[in-house]
């Protein structure tokens, strides 16, 4: 139910009701309440733990202390159970903040004031604000809650285009539409507020948007999650199937999807060794689709109470339902980390119950949110959340074709023209065929700085910058055996990963390049 409903409520004699809302929204809540009140004729209070008085709002929207001393909003109103009015008051049924339990004095005073105030007949509402409500089971009956959730992308731009035209006295173009999508997943109250603080600074729409961006990544950053308004990401080679599927979800999300009742894909589970390029396939998913990226860290979203590790899940998936109107894509890096000793019941049960709920919510939301999380260890996740993934892709070491592919990149970046003759290319892609895509990066930029520590002792500093860097194959061997590839270094752990693989969908084609050669055995006995 949501804030609109709370005259019906009223009218079928509920005389107490919590409302979730961010602290941000106080006056927007007021306003709406005060047009109640007002057509009641009732008069409404506010209180919150930073008065000592009642505070009566008058007709222009104003917070005027009344006489009436007021330390503790519940016993003040048990003992004043006959003055009518609409009472608000916030932060009154949180949870202790260091058990995260909540308080038995405040929910004897609540169900109290639940039997109480209801024999008035309709003339005292209480209005319990939260930023987040978690009611004990003994209330979950008598309370009903309520929700302000976040606007919509119709209600963003009525909003923002009435400031843009009045205030910034800017013309909506084309930019337009970018300002409104970067606003999305931000409170009414709080964008207004944060718009507000703009004026007279922006000269341009883009100066505008980029602004509220950087207030957006700031916010997120707090909580430990990363905001990717447009993911830039080099081209990844060897995945030409996880391309493939990427581009037909990326279809899905025109409108005409929606008349053939054709649905955004809900996840994805990018499974394989570190190293692999799991993570940059995300961001590709997310240039390909043209939609902004959230990245998160599933375990970096717990609290320190059960009650505060709920609270961020629950903002977290308001705000990616806010932003996915046009399409995200939610990605959690080394997402079954956070499900190691899942099944231990060393924190209370609170990781099942975080589990739960992201399964619930991949189940039955509407919004095109792809989520894709990437996991070395599959059987660390729960069964039943695997199975809300549409698909598993295998995200292998690169095939001989892959790795050719791979280093043409990263040569491009450093040794732009440089190539080898097939003998070379042979011998190359042979000695580096336990290499990941990171270790081939690594690799050449290794290299690279080899060559340019040698051109440095050759040339003056003048004609440093003038000079290419001359590599041959040889330097690039000479890195490979400067380090030992994860292959070799957690071998066994890799190899039980990649004997799974025929459980996943693959993210390659088979090897059909003119490197290719017969399969050959990694390992030896």
């Amino acid at each position: 139910m949501q804030l609109q409903d709370l005259p019906m409520l009223f009218d079928q004699a509920q005389a107490v009701v919590a409302l979730e809302t961010p602290l941000t929204e106080r006056m927007k809540v007021l306003e709406f309440l005060h047009k109640l009140a007002k057509s009641r004729s009732l008069p409404l209070y506010f209180w919150n733990q930073g008065y000592s008085q009642l505070q009566q709002i008058d007709v222009s929207m104003r917070l005027v202390p009344t006489d009436t001393e007021c330390t503790s909003g519940f016993a003040w109103l048990l003992q004043h159970r006959n003055a009518p009015g609409i009472f608000v008051f916030e932060g009154a049924i949180s949870p202790d903040a260091v058990t995260g339990i909540f308080p038995p004095k405040t929910v004897a005073m609540l169900s109290n004031l639940a039997y109480d105030l209801t024999a008035n007949k309709g003339q005292q509402l209480l209005v319990c604000l939260e930023s987040y409500i978690d009611l004990p089971r003994e209330l979950v009956t008598l309370v009903p809650v309520l929700s302000y959730p976040l606007p919509s992308a119709i209600e963003v731009r009525q909003t923002v285009r009435n400031l843009v035209e009045s205030r910034f006295e800017l013309n909506v173009d084309r930019n337009f539409e970018i300002l409104i999508r970067t606003c999305l997943g931000l409170p009414m109250g709080e964008l207004e507020m944060l718009l507000s603080r703009q004026s007279g600074i922006p000269h341009s729409l883009e100066e505008l948007t980029n602004a509220v961006l950087a207030y957006k990544k700031s916010k997120l950053k707090g909580r430990g999650v990363e905001f990717i308004n447009e993911p830039d990401v080099p081209q990844a080679g060897g995945l030409d199937l996880l391309e493939e599927i990427l581009q037909r979800a990326a279809t899905l999300l025109s409108p005409e999807a929606r008349k053939h009742n054709l649905q955004f894909p809900k996840g994805m589970i990018l499974w394989g060794p570190p190293g692999t390029g799991k993570s940059l396939s995300a961001k590709l998913a997310a240039k390909k689709m043209g939609v902004p990226m959230v990245a998160a860290d599933w375990a970096g979203l717990g609290g320190a109470t059960a009650y505060e590790s709920r609270k961020n899940l629950r903002e977290f998936l308001q705000f990616c339902d806010a932003n996915g109107e046009y399409g995200l894509v939610l990605y959690f890096d080394d997402f079954d980390k956070g499900f190691a000793g899942f099944d231990s019941n060393s924190d209370g049960g609170v990781s099942r119950q975080l589990a739960g709920k992201l399964l619930t919510w991949m189940q039955e939301r509407t919004s095109q949110v792809l989520v894709m999380a990437t996991v070395n260890r599959l059987e660390f996740l729960p069964a039943e959340l695997v199975r809300r993934f549409d698909d598993i892709i295998f995200v292998d070491l690169p095939h001989a074709g892959a790795r050719y592919e791979i280093f043409k990149l990263h040569l491009a970046k450093y040794f732009p023209g440089l190539d080898f003759s097939d003998r070379d290319w042979l011998r190359l892609l042979r000695e580096t065929k336990l290499l990941t895509p990171a270790e081939i990066a690594l690799l050449v930029r290794k290299t690279a700085e080899e060559a340019f520590y040698r051109n440095t002792k050759q040339f003056s500093h003048l004609e440093l910058g003038g000079q290419p860097l001359q590599v041959t194959v040889k330097d690039f061997l000479e890195q490979r055996y400067n380090f030992t590839p994860s292959m070799i270094r957690e071998e066994d752990k890799i190899v039980e990963i990649r004997n799974q693989a025929v459980y996943a969908r693959p993210a390659a084609s088979p090897d059909k390049s003119r490197w290719a050669k017969e399969p050959e055995v990694l390992f030896g006995s």
